[in-house]
């Protein structure tokens, strides 16, 4: 079964791009073993992810997420079962880079309507620097 996951967290202060992009690699090697697929926004602050994929797979890659030293503050938006598995398939992590702060996500709160937190992740991807 697909499982969903999403939150929002705060980057902290002394996040250096080094660090920033060993975490893109290893989440993406980690995606692509185990059936991940996803979204990474990135405004500098504040990260914004949006993550689906089988249910033990998705489990573990929470673990990681929720155990990284690099950000605190999560927030979740969604954890559970997707209304329409697939919003971001292409991606093993699809990482972007924001302009400014998604203020349109932390309108979001758990649990956050699927089709609307998907449609605000791909606005904002399409306005977004592909990395």
């Amino acid at each position: 079964m697909t499982e969903c996951y999403a939150y929002i967290s705060r980057a902290l202060p002394d996040l250096d791009p080094v660090a920033l992009s060993k975490i893109i690699v290893h989440s993406r090697g980690f995606n692509d073993t185990h059936g991940v697929t996803g979204l990474l926004l990135y405004d500098g602050m504040t990260f914004y992810q949006y993550i689906e994929g089988p249910a033990q797979a998705l489990a573990d890659a929470r673990q990681r997420i929720e155990a990284s030293r690099h950000h605190s503050s999560i927030q979740v938006l969604l954890d559970g079962t997707p209304r329409q598995p697939g919003a971001f398939s292409s991606w093993s992590l699809g990482y972007l880079v924001l302009d400014e702060p998604a203020h349109a996500l932390h309108a979001f709160v758990m649990p956050a309507d699927h089709a609307q937190l998907i449609g605000a992740f791909n606005v904002l991807a399409a306005q977004a620097d592909v990395m």
